[in-house]
């Protein structure tokens, strides 16, 4: 069964070799020269504390065996050896070996999960690995709004993942009332963040005037990342990941919510060029909605 599992889940997370549109001729938002400095300036110890505590004390823990409750308990010990860590990434962007291994965790999908597919490949990441992360994924929270489109409703500050299902709901409910045609598809990503591609992302990353420095962080960060899957709560061998962005880590949220907004951008040039109309609702100043992400 471990060697099933193992050789499942290393073949999931490898990357196919195919050809893929670039993202060179898309318009995308971009970040202002105030946004990009946020983003790289040195990181301080108060922001660090806020990282640590902004983490579940009792989820259960990586790799390296620790929880948070222990980091906090043990602050005023631990935090040289964190800054240092922290500061070391950011002059060098390079992760120590080990920082980034994970334990997967399968929750299952279903009642009687039957098959490995049925299960959800949760990561358990090391407290180091989590902390630099949640300092990173707190600055991309504050700049993240200004790249991506209002379709796009979670993980985005000021904005509800329920407002895109409100939004849809009033949409159906107008075209009932007033007899209008409407052609609505719902579609779900199938496995979304396991197969992110990288490449795609920092492409797009890119393009969003994301500096090279932040860049360079996040591919350390995402790159470099190894699993072992836990059965029966004894890991597999280690493997390296390929593709895909770990639920578990903190900024994956976020950076699903950059990979996204590529289809935002081809939506609206479709719009654009009369491939398709949106949806016109409301009167005088009436607002078009051809597509919603959530």
């Amino acid at each position: 069964i471990r060697q099933a599992v193992f050789s499942h889940f290393k073949s999931h997370f490898q990357a196919p070799n195919v050809d893929r549109p670039g993202v060179d001729d898309l318009q995308f938002k971009r970040l202002d020269l105030m946004e990009i400095g946020g983003l790289t300036k040195p990181f301080s110890e108060s922001e660090v504390k806020l990282a640590v505590w902004d983490c579940d004390s009792y989820k259960s823990p990586g790799p390296d065996g620790i929880n948070f409750d222990f980091i906090k308990d043990f602050w005023t010990e631990l935090r040289g050896d964190v800054m240092r860590f922290i500061s070391d990434f950011h002059r060098n962007g390079k992760l120590t070996k080990g920082i980034n291994s994970t334990f997967i965790a399968l929750i299952p999908k279903t009642d009687s999960p039957q098959r490995l597919s049925d299960f959800r490949p949760i990561s358990l990441v090391g407290c180091l690995y989590k902390i630099l992360a949640k300092v990173l994924a707190n600055r991309l929270r504050q700049v993240v709004g200004s790249v991506i489109s209002e379709s796009q409703t979670a993980f985005v500050k000021n904005r509800q993942i329920l407002d895109g299902i409100l939004i849809a709901n009033e949409v159906v409910d107008e075209a009932r009332k007033s007899k209008k045609d409407l052609l609505l598809f719902k579609v779900d990503f199938e496995k979304a963040y396991d197969s992110v591609d990288w490449g795609y992302l920092d492409a797009v990353m890119g393009r969003m005037a994301f500096p090279t420095l932040w860049r360079k962080w996040i591919r350390e960060c995402v790159c470099t990342a190894t699993a072992s899957v836990l059965v029966n709560g004894s890991p597999t061998d280690e493997f390296p990941l390929r593709r895909g962005l770990r639920q578990g880590d903190p900024l994956s949220p976020f950076l699903f919510l950059l990979a996204a907004e590529g289809l935002n951008v081809i939506m609206e040039a479709m719009v654009a060029r009369n491939l398709f109309t949106g949806y016109s609702i409301g009167g005088q100043g009436s607002v078009s909605v051809s597509h919603l992400q959530f």
